[in-house]
This record gives C-alpha cells, structure tokens and sequence, in this order.
C-alpha cells in the first residue's frame, strides 16, 4: 500500500524507542557488558568500561532523538529508565527511515514499532 493511500485511510503511530543499555548486540549476536558484567567477577575496570559503555549508549541515544526532533515537531516523548520513547502521529515512518538512514542513524540505534488504525469503517 502506497504512503498516500495509508494517510487518506489510516492512521499511522511511528513509536521510535532508543535504548539507553543496550547498542543493537542483539541483532549482532553480540553480548551487552551488562549481561556479562553479571557472569563475571566485579571489578574496578569492569565497573569502568560498563561505565564507559552505558555512557556511550546514552550520547547516542541523545542524538538519534536530537536529530528526530529535528526533522519533526511533534512528539510524545517518554522516559523510562531503559530509554527513550518517542511516538507521533503526524509523520509516517517511511517518511522517516530514509532520513535516518541518510544521517548515518542505524537500526541498531532504535526499535520501531508501527501501528495502523481505520480511520472510517471495517474491512
């Protein structure tokens, strides 16, 4: 379905989430040092470059939505103390994604959950 025939017949929620512990390992099959700090024994340097790792994840995530807010308005953001929400309804996804994609923003910097709604009638 076409961008235009979505907004003449739904409405799009575009729900970006950006994570403040975690860079996308998930997807890489890689290992979060906060799931290997656990395993491990405590040490100063761990403490250290979990630290410096979280540090990291949190700037990054402060500029990916830095640079949401740049392109679009409005936005309900939401923080939680895993990371940011940031969900509207006025700017469709695929309007979105190129933009991001041209800034160098990945996607393992967010997760994207996208919802339709009817605006008239039933299937």
């Amino acid at each position: 379905m076409s961008a235009s025939k979505v907004k003449e017949t739904c409405i799009q929620s575009a729900c970006f989430f950006l994570p403040f512990f975690e860079a996308g390992e998930w997807r890489r099959r890689g290992k979060s040092p906060w799931k290997s700090v656990k395993k491990i024994e405590g040490t100063p340097d761990a403490i250290r470059e979990l630290a410096a790792y979280t540090n990291r994840c949190m700037s990054h995530s402060a500029a990916v939505m830095e640079f949401l807010l740049s392109i679009h308005d409005d936005w309900k953001i939401t923080v939680k103390r895993d990371g940011v929400w940031m969900e509207t309804e006025t700017m469709i996804c695929e309007d979105i994604l190129p933009r991001l994609e041209e800034a160098g923003i990945s996607e393992n910097d967010y997760a994207l959950y996208s919802e339709y709604t009817r605006k008239w009638g039933m299937i």
